[in-house]
């Protein structure tokens, strides 16, 4: 079944219209799409590599889990649905801090910081979302984003810059 999204005006304010996944975003509507980056006690933040099948940076590296947010769902409760289908991470309202919202045609995105105990052995991926992850401190994070095959996102440097 495909997914269900509400539309939102350019203040993101609900318009009261839904689309289906895949349908054409009419100009001056967006639909939510939530972001989360965990970072556990020791610095280091995880990554995930997209499945090769998503249509959007197939086979790319990118933040913990990300998606969009289902008709009738908040953002965060869509982001703790998100984190644990793709990362089997389980999280709580409590463990998530909204950093900023974007606003970019066609979607506003709600970035989330998560500071998390999570180890390798907590991790369980899903194989039609992601193909692999990476634990990395501040620095090797700064080589990947400069240097290896990342999404490459415009908030990037700010974020982490304000993140210590």
């Amino acid at each position: 079944m495909s997914e269900l999204w509400d539309l939102y005006d350019k203040d993101n304010e609900p318009t009261g219209e839904v689309l289906y996944r895949g349908e054409r975003i009419p100009k001056g509507s967006y639909h939510r799409v939530v972001e989360a980056w965990v970072r556990t006690p020791d610095g280091r933040y995880i990554l995930q590599q997209r499945s090769a099948k998503k249509k959007n940076y197939p086979g790319f590296w990118s933040c913990t889990a990300c998606g969009s947010v289902l008709s009738g769902e908040e953002p965060e409760h869509a982001m703790i649905r998100e984190m644990y289908e793709e990362m089997g991470i389980c999280l709580e309202a409590s463990d998530l801090y909204l950093e900023r919202i974007i606003t970019e045609f066609p979607a506003h995105y709600y970035i989330y910081r998560i500071e998390k105990d999570v180890s390798e052995d907590d991790i369980v991926l899903d194989p039609e979302e992601v193909e692999d992850f990476v634990f990395l401190d501040r620095d090797e994070l700064e080589y990947w984003m400069a240097e290896k095959h990342m999404t490459k996102l415009s908030y990037y440097h700010d974020f982490f810059e304000k993140w210590t």
